[in-house]
């Protein structure tokens, strides 16, 4: 008996041994094509692959939860979770959250987006002060990166969540002058057609910024972080991530 009690024992151990660490990851849940999006009922995107091809790579398993952004944020925070994907820094999110530069997973652009016949009417050449005295709606607790985000004299209608729809939908009602996004933000709502006929987006971006994947400081995920981030600088060298980049690329033009 005591020997079989000492090898179901082992048995556990072992099997507890071989059982790969799970880190948690939560995320907003808007669709960002082509970094972060739902297709066919599947969360896809360059952030997805490239977060489960590194933690393949460092044997770990990853698990996404999707949660309205500012509740994501707010959870992370407080450190319900391991890691946040898609997140930009700033000061008072670097209290709780480890931002190291091998942990960048994309850079973006961000642009005025007005529609068709009020073109000529709310001009931009890439000065900030020219959107003075338009209302602009952007999302609450989103970053957009500078000056955007700085420009505390514009008139910034915040929307708590602010999926694609709903912003496009306050645009051609006309309760909102301009939206910050991106072409490509259109084509979750759009056809390229549509989009060209309904929208003027700007050529000139408003602000351009870094997003991460940040680790908990109220979990301390700093071994963590610094490992993902090794990884993830490897793995940018890699055929495997020229062949990621070019998959969605081909997925934007098709």
């Amino acid at each position: 008996m005591k020997k079989l009690i000492i090898l179901s024992c082992i048995f556990m151990l072992s099997l507890t041994s071989h059982a790969k660490e799970v880190i948690s990851i939560v995320r907003g849940d808007g669709n960002y094509f082509p970094f972060e999006y739902q297709e066919n009922g599947k969360l896809t995107g360059i952030h997805i692959d490239l977060i489960q091809a590194v933690a393949d790579e460092l044997g770990v398993k990853v698990k996404f939860e999707s949660l309205p952004w500012s509740r994501a944020l707010f959870d992370f925070k407080l450190g319900k979770y391991d890691a946040m994907s898609h997140v930009s820094n700033t000061e008072e999110r670097e209290t709780f959250a480890y931002f190291l530069e091998g942990n960048i997973i994309s850079s973006f652009k961000t642009f005025p987006i007005v529609l068709s016949r009020r073109k000529k009417e709310i001009a931009f050449d890439g000065n900030i002060a020219s959107l003075t005295g338009y209302t602009i709606a952007v999302g609450q607790n989103y970053k957009y990166g500078e000056p955007f985000d700085t420009a505390n004299f514009l008139s910034k209608y915040q929307i708590p969540t602010p999926s694609q729809a709903v912003l496009t939908k306050l645009l051609n009602l006309e309760r909102v002058d301009v939206i910050v996004g991106s072409r490509e933000n259109l084509f979750q709502v759009y056809s390229e057609q549509e989009i060209n006929e309904l929208y003027h987006i700007f050529e000139q971006p408003v602000g351009e910024d870094n997003s991460y994947l940040v680790f908990s400081k109220v979990r301390n995920k700093l071994v963590m972080a610094k490992k993902f981030a090794m990884a993830i600088n490897k793995y940018r060298s890699s055929q495997a991530y020229q062949a990621l980049l070019k998959k969605y690329k081909n997925k934007e033009n098709s």
